[in-house]
C-alpha cells in the first residue's frame, strides 16, 4: 500500500489490516504521516515547542497533538505511522489499531507505533 511506503516492510501488513476494516464499516482513513526524516521531526518538535511555550497546547491545528524530539521518534525508524478519521470516530479507530496489535498512546490518538519500538533500534554509545 503506497501510503504505508514508509513503514518498515514487515509492518505494513499489520497496519493494512485496520485500515482494510475501517473501510469495510465504510471509515475514511487517511494515512497523515509514516516516515520522517531528522529535520522533519526536528520541525515538528520546534513548531510544538513554540506550542507550549505560547500555552496552546491541545489546540487544533499545529497544537493538537505532540511531537517528540528528533532521534526519539519511532516515525524516523519506520516503526509509527499517524492516521485521522472524523474525531467522532476516534476513539472507535484507537480501540481499532489497538485491537491489531498496534500502541496507540492517550494523549496522541492519530499515532500508531510498534509497542516497546526502542528495544528494536540500535542507537549509538552515548559520549561517543
Amino acid at each position: 500500500m503506497l501510503q504505508l511506503s514508509g513503514l518498515w516492510t514487515p509492518l505494513q501488513p499489520y497496519a493494512e489490516a485496520p485500515i482494510g476494516w475501517a473501510a469495510d464499516q465504510n471509515v475514511v482513513v487517511q494515512i497523515t504521516s509514516v516516515f520522517r526524516s531528522w529535520e522533519e521531526q526536528a520541525a515538528l518538535r520546534a513548531r510544538y515547542d513554540r506550542c507550549v511555550a505560547a500555552g496552546k497546547v491541545g489546540e487544533p491545528g499545529a497544537c493538537r497533538y505532540p511531537a517528540n524530539r528528533p532521534g526519539d521518534s519511532a516515525h524516523q525508524y519506520g516503526l509509527a505511522w499517524d492516521s485521522w478519521v472524523k474525531d467522532e470516530l476516534m476513539p472507535w479507530w484507537v480501540a481499532v489499531r489497538r485491537y491489531y496489535g498496534w500502541r496507540v498512546p492517550e494523549h496522541d490518538p492519530v499515532h500508531a507505533e510498534l509497542p516497546d519500538w526502542r528495544r528494536y533500534i540500535v542507537t549509538p554509545a552515548r559520549g561517543n
